[in-house]
């Protein structure tokens, strides 16, 4: 398994270095070009833009069948390694089959931050999040024919801040989130407000995987791991009981393999907390 994972990780950083729309429309799917699964553009009336959405099918898809979804952020760099790795760990029934769903950063300030003081064009989270519950996942439901699981990945900076705000605000779309190496220091106005976990207690059962690495570099084990570590600390004090949740150092792993551990420990642990999924 650690070889495995060792050979997962060096695919990662080659990827990493290289209101409502009409669901009757018309919508062209086209062959992703790496053989992962599907591609399609969808216009969101909602953020009033195009959307290229990346779709990485089980091996053995049924459409009969009803598939948890993931959802990954950064897709334009992640998805060819993340959606193949998932599809292997189902095929030795580490995790069950799912559909990998790649959205690519267009703009990070403008599309997935809530409204923070030091950036000021944050403020569009909420928009984005409406824009999963009224255009894509509706459409993603009727073309594939997803379940009830539905996962969010992100990593790093502003895609952490946003699965920090589908956590803590009031959106409950998601019941597993899986957030690596999160840059916390940009959310005083969430992570450190009296009541931060009021809108989380208000909603269904939540799984939440945080983690960071020991070797991210000077760069990170700073002020954002500090950050993580005192999040972590008032979790262990105040998290709801609603709230599954666990937080790893990932020892000897830098900021990019601390990302594909995340996801392939995340999701592994997700359905066993959430599903008690075994293999």
């Amino acid at each position: 398994m650690k070889q495995k994972i060792f050979i997962l990780n060096c695919l990662l950083i080659i990827s990493f270095s290289t209101y409502s729309q009409n669901l009757n429309q018309s919508i062209q799917i086209d062959k992703y070009e790496t053989e992962n699964g599907e591609k399609f553009t969808i216009h969101s009336h909602i953020l009033n833009q195009d959307k290229e959405i990346f779709i990485g099918l089980p091996k053995n898809f049924n459409d009969s069948t009803n598939y948890p979804m993931i959802l990954v952020l950064e897709g334009e760099v992640v998805f060819e390694t993340f959606a193949p790795v998932t599809r292997l760990m189902a095929e030795v029934n580490e995790i069950p089959e799912c559909i990998v769903v790649g959205i690519p950063f267009y703009n990070k300030h403008l599309e997935y931050a809530p409204k923070i003081s030091q950036h000021p064009e944050s403020g569009n989270a909420d928009k984005m999040l409406e824009f999963y519950s009224v255009e894509l996942f509706p459409l993603l439901d009727s073309l594939y024919n997803c379940g009830k699981d539905r996962i969010l990945w992100s990593h790093s900076a502003l895609g952490g801040i946003f699965c920090t705000y589908a956590l803590l605000g009031p959106d409950g779309q998601f019941n597993g989130i899986l957030s690596s190496s999160p840059s916390l220091k940009w959310m005083p106005d969430y992570v450190d407000k009296e009541n931060a976990f009021e809108e989380l207690a208000k909603k269904d059962k939540v799984f939440y995987y945080l983690t960071f690495g020991s070797d991210e570099g000077d760069n990170y084990m700073g002020d954002m791991y500090d950050k993580v570590k005192k999040f972590k600390q008032r979790l262990e004090k105040e998290a709801p009981s609603n709230l599954i949740w666990k937080y790893q150092l990932n020892e000897n792993n830098n900021h990019l393999t601390n990302a594909l551990e995340t996801y392939s420990d995340g999701l592994i642990l997700y359905f066993k907390e959430m599903n008690n999924y075994k293999r």
